[in-house]
């Protein structure tokens, strides 16, 4: 990811650094976390059929034992768009929280909206963030939450350019107008009242992972194309 850089010290929030070494808060890089990092994959995340969401498990510091990082929720977001481009595409979202989770959704794109891949991809991540709202009012102790998104442009844009792009109204440092501004930043906003609001407390990161990490979301976007 560019710009992103290791830190000087790995910790157990897995945040990365940017070019002039402050850490990146709301980005997750597994490798950078101490905690989660040397948990083999097929046991890094775990349903737990009592809270209805995924959540990671770490290696003990001292005993080296895989347990469950009892905080955590993992939520995984993807967009879908057939015919992208053309005059008949159809767009998608799914929110995925675990096998069978009550709290899973997926829908199609309201036609009044661009119906296109990144825009699905940012409604995914609306609604992931009002189900977390909901899940984390119901047990305060889940207070750690990852994104998994496999747009990386999404990823950085919610963890390193919407404050600047707040700033010049929406407007990249090249000029460029900032597709689907309003909603960003409603989500933004969403996302900081949840941090540092009155409805503070949650620690929010997004995760950038492969397409193929990300296929249960991918899925459930799909099926709502399917009718």
């Amino acid at each position: 990811m560019r710009g992103v850089f290791p830190p000087h010290s790995l910790s157990g929030t897995g945040c990365p650094v940017d070019a002039i070494g402050q850490r990146i808060e709301r980005l997750f890089i597994l490798d950078y976390s101490s905690m989660h990092h040397r948990v083999p994959k097929p046991q890094l995340i775990t349903y737990t059929v009592a809270k209805q969401v995924r959540q990671l498990q770490l290696l003990h510091p001292r005993t080296n034992a895989i347990e469950l990082d009892k905080m955590t929720v993992v939520v995984s977001i993807d967009g879908a768009c057939r015919n992208n481009g053309k005059s008949k595409a159809r767009a998608s979202w799914g929110v995925y929280f675990g096998p069978g989770s009550r709290y899973n959704s997926s829908g199609l794109l309201s036609p009044e909206l661009p119906q296109t891949n990144s825009r699905a991809e940012i409604e995914a991540l609306s609604r992931a963030i009002d189900t977390i709202r909901e899940v984390s009012y119901q047990d305060m102790a889940l207070q750690d939450i990852k994104i998994r998104c496999d747009s990386g442009y999404l990823c950085q844009a919610m963890s390193r350019w919407m404050e600047e792009w707040i700033e010049n109204n929406g407007v990249r440092s090249n000029g460029r107008a900032v597709a689907h501004f309003d909603k960003l930043r409603e989500i933004y906003g969403k996302i900081d009242d949840m941090t540092y609001g009155d409805e503070g407390g949650l620690h929010l990161q997004f995760w950038n992972v492969p397409r193929e990490e990300n296929r249960e979301a991918d899925e459930l976007a799909n099926s709502a194309l399917d009718g």
